[in-house]
């Protein structure tokens, strides 16, 4: 479905270029986490104080509905601390988790330009802080400045982006490249200094769409060659170039 060699281009772009997680915030500190970091950081500075005034903080504990697929739009959501769990609709109508975000994530654009339903749910996969740019202002701000328009176009570029990597690396044949390729762009997402990516063996299963036991087994043959570590709930990444090169061989 998609070319695997400009994924793995894309994913050595997102590997090097990204920031360390965040703490819970106050709003004051939640602007200033989001301005450095995603969507936000990417406005000029006339756009994103345009965005911020408007911005309100929401705090989820964990397991908490943002949104679900159907509903009507009532604006953006910039994740400030925590993780959320982005899913589509399977055809028997189960939910099908597509990426685990983590701070700097925004979503909501598309159904915001388009003033359409939404496609995807939104779930808290941890107690989470979000900053929230209400609908109606948004589309207040946007008749009084057209111009702005780009800015969400850039944010539905970049999301589209992101989709196109999430469904080339579940596209892959090997196991191997596909958990290898799953665990860098998580990385990148929620990058630590130490490479570790907080998930448990249960959600990276779903998100690389493997059976448990297939999973474990492909975590075992990347410990061994040295690429990964296992701990409790959390993967840490000791060899990256080790990963591209699995991502690579496909």
């Amino acid at each position: 479905m998609f070319d695997q060699k400009p994924h793995l281009m894309g994913l050595r772009k997102l590997v090097n270029g990204s920031e360390g997680g965040v703490p819970r915030a106050s709003l004051n500190e939640a602007i200033e986490i989001l301005s450095r970091r995603g969507w936000l950081a990417s406005c000029d500075e006339e756009a994103r104080s345009q965005f911020i005034r408007m911005a309100r903080l929401r705090m989820y504990p964990a397991g908490a509905v943002v949104y679900l697929e159907g509903d009507e739009p009532n604006g953006l959501y910039g994740l400030v601390s925590g993780a959320l769990d982005v899913s589509i609709p399977r055809s028997d109508g189960s939910d099908f988790t597509i990426h685990r975000a983590q701070s700097g994530f925004w979503i909501g654009d598309l159904a915001t330009i388009s003033q359409r339903a939404r496609l995807v749910s939104i779930r808290t996969a941890s107690d989470a802080t979000l900053l929230h740019l209400g609908y109606q202002g948004l589309q207040s701000l946007l008749r009084k400045n057209p111009t702005l328009y780009r800015d969400l176009y850039r944010l539905t570029y970049d999301n589209f982006a992101m989709t196109s990597h999430l469904f080339a690396s579940v596209s892959m044949p090997s196991s191997e490249a596909r958990v290898a390729s799953r665990l860098l762009l998580q990385l990148a997402c929620a990058p630590n200094p130490d490479g570790r990516v907080m998930i448990s063996q249960t959600d990276l299963a779903e998100l690389v769409a493997l059976s448990l036991p297939t999973l474990q087994r492909t975590l075992r043959r990347l410990t061994d060659l040295g690429y990964i570590e296992q701990r409790y709930r959390e993967i840490r990444v000791s060899n990256r170039p080790g990963l591209l090169e699995v991502v690579g061989r496909i």
